[in-house]
């Protein structure tokens, strides 16, 4: 893994997830545009499990900015935080149940993109 990629990636994803997801409530009060960012780091990481590039541009987007991008720690955090139990249900079923589509479904489309290329190469 590539250090230095790592790293920008993830101050990348994290100034990106810090726009869309800025000026919630603050506190105790589920935010649905986590589960959002979530889904969509998911489906990105599907698509780029099965792309061809090269190791040091998968550690930038891969751990590096998509892992920065979403956020299991604000997902974890509205169990704790007083949020009303329904939306946290809500909240956790968007954020794990769409993300594992949204990533097999960029897996998938992934492949039609690179379907002669071994995944994770």
């Amino acid at each position: 893994m590539h250090v230095v990629a790592v790293a920008l990636g993830g101050a990348l994803g994290t100034l990106l997830r810090l726009v869309l997801t800025s000026g919630s409530s603050g506190g105790a009060e589920w935010d649905p545009r986590i589960s959002v960012v979530n889904v969509a780091g998911a489906f990105l990481l599907g698509v780029l499990a099965r792309l061809p590039v090269r190791p040091r541009l998968r550690s930038l987007l891969g751990p590096g900015f998509l892992g920065a991008f979403t956020s299991f720690s604000a997902l974890s955090i509205a169990l704790v935080d007083g949020s009303a139990a329904t939306a946290v249900a809500l909240g956790l079923a968007v954020s794990l149940g769409l993300g594992v589509v949204a990533a097999a479904l960029g897996y998938w489309l992934g492949g039609l993109v690179a379907p002669d290329e071994e995944a994770g190469a």
